[in-house]
């Protein structure tokens, strides 16, 4: 997934037969990359016709996807590891990638954490506390209860799996998976007129293919 990424940087269309071909793995393995690495906060647009593809969504990729100092220790430790259990051409080439998330992450920290803490407090809801409380949801794994007004539907409940927050066109959301909908979704902070975290955790999203 680090490599499919590595090769969506030049920000080009690379078709999903190309990219099985350049990662060597089946097309269909490609498709699960995606999903994967969109659960974990980096989204792909996918370009429908004959010169379709994926590519990065600039739109959406400066989603902060949670990584710690806790994160980066172990990152640190698997890039040890590596370099013991690979041969060297795919040791350098794996240790260089955890380079670059850990050199992107060390550098932007202090900016991202005053970006959104002035996006908070310019939204005309106080977002403090339900921020810090699903920025925890996520770093714990917990499940959390929500009631929220939806233009559709009105009031709503539902019990959700967050996996990341991201502000986009002036707003805070958090993208979770949906229990009621079996989906990832999109929910908008100051939507939500109550929630709690739950003790129960969850583990891993159910992918659909």
């Amino acid at each position: 997934m680090l490599n499919m990424i590595q090769i969506l940087e030049d920000k080009k269309i690379h078709s999903i037969k190309e990219l099985a071909l350049r990662l060597e793995v089946s097309e269909r393995m490609i498709r699960v990359y995606k999903n994967e690495l969109e659960q974990a906060g980096i989204y792909i647009n996918s370009k429908k016709g004959i010169y379709g593809g994926y590519l990065l969504d600039d739109s959406l990729n400066h989603i902060d996807i949670g990584l710690t100092y806790s994160d980066i220790n172990t990152l640190n430790q698997l890039k040890g590891d590596l370099k013991n259990n690979l041969s060297s051409s795919k040791a350098k080439e794996s240790t260089n990638i955890i380079d670059k998330i850990c050199c992107a992450y060390l550098k932007n920290l202090d900016i991202n954490d005053i970006q959104k803490l002035q996006s908070i407090e310019s939204d005309k809801k106080d977002l403090s506390k339900i921020y810090k409380d699903f920025r925890s949801a996520i770093n714990h794994k917990n499940k959390v209860y929500i009631e929220f007004t939806s233009i559709n539907s009105g009031n709503t409940k539902r019990v959700i799996h967050p996996a990341e927050l991201f502000f986009y066109l002036d707003s805070w959301y958090v993208a979770a998976f949906c229990e009621k909908r079996n989906e990832i979704r999109l929910f908008k902070l100051s939507a939500i007129t109550y929630y709690k975290i739950l003790k129960e955790k969850y583990y891993n999203f159910e992918i659909k293919i």
